[in-house]
């Protein structure tokens, strides 16, 4: 392939030796992003990007800003959000 590889995993992208990419993901619509598009005025870590800022309703909006800072509270307090085993 050229370029980068989209993959299934945290990693969103792969080069040619299978280290991690250059792209990050919208969390809004799952669709990867390279750096210009995430300087864009539509992208809001967690929340919207320029290809979902006008598809996702108030109330989807609100949820994504909550999932954002719980993320955000997790990575501060050095606990892992998603996928935790709780007890």
């Amino acid at each position: 392939w050229k370029g980068e590889c989209f993959v299934f995993d945290e990693r969103v992208t792969v080069k040619h030796d299978l280290s991690p990419g250059s792209y990050d993901m919208c969390h809004a619509c799952r669709r990867p992003l390279n750096d210009e598009e995430m300087k864009e005025e539509s992208y809001v870590p967690g929340i919207s990007c320029k290809y979902c800022v006008d598809e996702k309703s108030p109330e989807q909006r609100q949820r994504y800003a909550e999932r954002q800072k719980q993320m955000q509270l997790a990575k501060r307090q050095g606990q892992q959000h998603l996928g935790a085993v709780l007890k």
